[in-house]
């Protein structure tokens, strides 16, 4: 039971808990109690469950570790493609949303009217007009096992037919091809298949063969680490597998380039440019097709490339090629422009004169380029790279023009069509096109923008720098949901990939406002200092690192957010400071700036800063804020730092002179402040409670209960770790729980009577009954694991889900490949109802209001909804997964038909008095044919997306209640 202080002092409450020694033991093997759930029941608002309880030797319910893993024995454990036949069938995990855009060149629609975005599992195709989705192609992507590392296929090339716009060519790195029509979803079941040991580029030409013209798939494929060869494939030679070899080198191979229907292939390897020119000049099948390839070196080494290529008649009618430009980005900044390389190579093949081959060098990056092209009219080249900057290059002048401040680092630039305008791929997961005649945005579309480990290296990785960049997933993605806005998901983030991944330590300056319903960022504040377009370099050639958000939270009206940020000098630049024995890491604690800041919340999600805290837990030094809690019954917070304290904030009028302070529109305006700060007793201070403590902590969490009446806080580590509950109105310690923590304290979370404990361990612990219900002990106690395990409760559902990473055999780092495991368990059942091994690592869990499930997002930036039976999981309403072209269309086209069903089943004399133009009472109302709105179907069938939809049943019964209400009286 939870024991109060008297108010003579009396300390007993304080003093260590004496326990059985079956008590004191946490292992699966010594789990002390375990509830069954049976039935679930609401009486006024409460739930209540029969509980069947079992013995003390009771192992069924013991979580058994294999290969680092956090898995059921054997019947428990599930795939993702479902449930097992003995697996639990209340929970699902549904298939994922979203994802990350690839580094490949989005695709414009001949009539410029749609964009197409390839995705890491997916074709997303968006109407440019008003930014809307219409069409999600699902790609089944699986996973690969190299001899040298774990990697995942994906996809490696996008690009139109030439011959059919309506059809897409798609290639993986595993050698799958797809012909899609995008316009329909058709293909992409059955892939075609070339044997290739990693398909590395593809370019599709619509060559002539035997005179008529079919598209050619001209496919670069690794054949060992610093050798490719180039195949050519048309629709027979997939279906055979056998492609016409073109031309094999050995040097690194990275790029390849078509033009001119085929006549002119480029392909890029580390430092050389080969260039192969058709020799053939009639092909009657793929077997004629032969080139002379010639090849030249650069001064650096490439990072991108473009073709143009010009053709002109010849006098026997046919067409010749005229010209070739080639401009070529590289990675240490410079541009070399190339013109006329046809007629530079000799047509025996020998090599060029010394000298023949000079380009026009610019240069304005200060890093690689990371994509250049040429414009529709061959005046111009577009360049972008990390500066966040387009820059357009006059061709004969070299006169520079900007289009600064943009949101993160341009990765990929395609001209349309028509050269009316161009996309624009940026690296923090969002793309959108610019008028060429303003340079104004008139598409815009955002995944999530969390950090992402990709398939590829960054462009910036071509150059060894004098820093290196974050390879790992260090910490969990920050994110939580607004309670006023369920489907909108406030998540920290970076200024893309590259800024995030800053050297040596990530960076999590912005607040992302992310729809759910409508799957599109919605808006973007800084919660942090943040420089995103300032040169943000020092003279060193060193990334300037920023402040990283590390903890959010929701008041429980939504009207407040309250943050944490963190930053540090690096050890690098704190050698002036360092005096004495003073480590650099100590110099660097000593010198950290960490703010606890206040955020009023508008309905539209703009955030005001009303109150920034510096140094709110602190000693002779800052010190770390833990933790941070939101009270669900009032306006207050509390947080627990590294300080020994714990501290309540609350809200209070803001006061000039004596006077309420009023905003603009006469609104009074508020502040927050610590109301109360909490001495948290230490382990060997039981017997003797003082008022300051003499040790600082090292890990901290805190969770209010149910009722808001009392405050937990779980801290320390090992032997001297505590839970205390403290009252949320005195500030009294009212009881002392220890042996519950095995190491740090990484969650705690209340459901019911219960605690949640997260440490090295999970335990379950009745504070009512004062008895541990069960506890798992987590295998894998890696330091990486340790910060990406997670815990998330549900109060909907009565359930808590727990997410630990699985990393490879050997890996230390949450790297490429890593994975992870998610449990869900019923507080009052200590038999997990879901475990469920994810391809991905999972980054964050979390709940939203009104739902029974869960949201998971993993480290490709895609959203999993984990839900209980047949919830239709209201926050996840979204068209991502319909695959529909207009939901109102579709809704129309059904209304129709179910009006014509009807008129068909009618009688000849109820149709003669349909069309009869006379008055009717209610009583004749049920002769009358019925019509319904389009948009009132749409409501039903569009009411969440095909996994998530209710039964057949009770669809039809709501379609048919709406043809049979009568309608309401004048």
């Amino acid at each position: 039971m939870i024991s109060k202080t008297d108010t003579n002092g009396d300390t007993a409450a304080l003093k260590k808990r004496k326990r059985e020694p079956k008590e004191d033991s946490v292992l699966p093997q010594q789990q002390q109690k375990k509830h069954r759930r049976k039935s679930k029941s609401k009486l006024n608002g409460e739930e209540e469950a029969d509980i069947e309880d079992q013995g003390a030797n009771g192992d069924t319910a013991a979580l058994q570790q294999v290969d680092g893993d956090v898995a059921l024995p054997d019947a428990a454990s599930q795939a993702l493609d479902g449930p097992g036949e003995d697996a639990p069938a209340a929970w699902k995990v549904q298939n994922p949303m979203g994802g990350r855009m690839l580094d490949i060149d989005p695709i414009f629609s001949v009539d410029e009217r749609h964009l197409i975005i390839a995705y890491n599992t997916s074709l997303q195709v968006y109407t440019t007009e008003d930014s809307l989705l219409v069409r999600r192609i699902a790609l089944p992507m699986t996973r690969t096992e190299d001899e040298t590392e774990m990697s995942s296929a994906h996809i490696v090339a996008a690009s139109l037919s030439k011959c059919s716009p309506d059809y897409v060519w798609v290639a993986s790195s595993d050698g799958r091809i797809w012909h899609i029509n995008w316009t329909s979803g058709a293909g992409a079941e059955n892939p075609h298949s070339v044997e290739a040991k990693k398909v590395l580029d593809v370019a599709v030409e619509a060559v002539e063969v035997n005179g008529s013209k079919v598209d050619v798939l001209l496919v670069l494929q690794r054949l060992t680490k610093s050798s490719a060869q180039i195949l050519a494939y048309d629709s027979k030679a997939l279906s055979r597998k056998t492609g016409k070899l073109l031309h094999t080198y050995d040097e690194s191979p990275q790029l390849l380039r078509a033009a001119a229907g085929g006549r002119v292939i480029i392909a890029a390897a580390k430092e050389t440019l080969h260039i192969g020119l058709l020799k053939t000049k009639k092909i009657n099948s793929l077997g004629d097709l032969t080139y002379r390839f010639h090849s030249f070196d650069l001064p650096d080494i490439i990072s991108c490339l473009d073709i143009r290529a010009s053709i002109r008649p010849t006098k026997k009618g046919g067409e010749e090629l005229h010209s070739v430009d080639v401009v070529v980005g590289c990675a240490r900044g410079a541009i070399y422009m190339y013109a006329d390389l046809a007629n530079k190579f000799p047509a025996d093949g020998s090599p060029p004169k010394v000298g023949s081959i000079q380009p026009r060098k610019y240069h304005w990056h200060r890093r690689a380029v990371h994509s250049v092209k040429w414009s529709e009219d061959g005046n111009y080249i577009i360049s972008g790279g990390y500066e966040s900057v387009l820059v357009l290059w006059q061709v004969d002048t070299g006169r520079q023009d900007f289009l600064p401040h943009l949101s993160a680092a341009i990765e990929n630039i395609v001209v349309s069509p028509r050269g009316s305008s161009y996309a624009l791929h940026l690296d923090d997961n969002s793309s959108m096109i610019l008028s060429t005649a303003e340079m104004k945005p008139t598409f815009y579309v955002s995944g999530i923008q969390s950090l992402v480990l990709g398939d590829r290296p960054s462009k910036d990785a071509l150059v060894r720098r004098v820093w290196r960049p974050v390879d790992e997933i260090a910490a969990p993605l920050v994110a939580t949901v607004n309670p006023r806005a369920p489907s909108q998901m406030f998540l920290c983030v970076g200024n893309g990939q590259q800024a995030t991944l800053g050297a040596g330590a990530t960076s999590t300056p912005l607040l992302q406002v992310f729809d759910i319903s409508s799957f599109q960022g919605v808006a973007k504040h800084a919660i942090a200092r943040t420089n995103p377009t300032d040169v943000n370099i020092t003279s060193e050639g060193v990334p300037i690192v920023e402040p990283t958000a590390t903890k959010l939270a929701f008041s429980r009206d939504g009207k407040w957010l309250a943050s944490v940020d963190e930053w540090q000098p690096p050890e690098k630049d704190i050698d002036p400071f360092i005096t004495g024995s003073k480590s650099p890491a100590e110099v660097c604690r000593q010198r950290r700036e960490i703010y606890l800041k206040f955020w009023e919340v508008d309905e539209d999600n703009s955030l005001q800063l009303v109150t920034r805290v510096n140094e709110a837990h602190h000693t002779e030094q800052p010190e770390a804020i833990f933790d941070i809690a939101s009270d669900p019954t009032s306006c207050r917070f509390a947080t627990i730092g590294n300080d020994g304290f714990v501290r309540f904030w609350t809200s209070r009028l803001r006061r000039r002179d004596g006077l309420a302070a009023t905003g603009p529109e006469g609104q009074p305006l508020r502040s927050w402040n610590c109301s109360r700060a909490v001495t948290l007793p230490v382990y060997e201070q039981q017997e003797d409670v003082v008022d300051a403590p003499k040790k600082v902590f090292h890990s901290g969490a805190i969770t209010f209960s149910e009722d808001g009446s009392i405050l937990f806080a779980a801290y320390g580590a090992g032997s001297e770790a505590l839970v205390v509950a403290i009252d949320t109105e005195t500030g009294e310690v009212r009881d002392v729980i220890s042996g519950m923590l095995r190491g740090e304290a990484r969650a705690i979370r209340t459901l019911g009577s219960c605690l949640i404990i997260l440490s090295e361990d999970l335990a379950v612990y009745d504070i009512v009954s004062d008895e541990l219900l069960y506890s798992f002990t987590l295998k894998d106690t890696s330091e990486a694991a340790k910060r990406l395990t997670q815990l998330s409760v549900n109060y909907e559902s009565r359930s808590f889900a727990l997410v630990a990473p699985v990393p490879n055999p050997g890996q230390d780092k949450m790297k490429r490949g890593s994975r992870s495991e998610l449990t869900v368990f019923y507080i009052d059942d200590a038999e997990p109802q879901l475990v469920q091994t994810f391809p991905q690592l999972i980054t964050s869990v979390f709940t939203a209001p009104g739902s029974s499930g869960y949201v998971v997002v993993d480290s490709a930036a895609q959203i999993w909804a984990v839900t209980e039976g047949a919830e239709q999981a209201p926050v996840l309403k979204s068209l991502v997964d319909l695959g529909v072209d207009d939901s109102a269309a579709v809704a129309e086209s059904t209304g129709e038909a179910l009006e014509l069903e009807l008129q068909d089943e009618a009688s000849d004399d109820e149709m003669q008095d349909v069309d009869q133009d006379v008055e009717m009472g209610d009583d004749d109302y049920d002769n009358h044919a019925v019509v319904v709105a389009p948009q009132r179907l749409a409501e039903i069938f569009n009411a969440a997306p095909a996994f998530a939809m209710p039964p057949i049943e009770d669809i039809f019964y709501q379609v048919a209640g709406l043809f049979s209400t009568k309608p309401p009286k004048a």
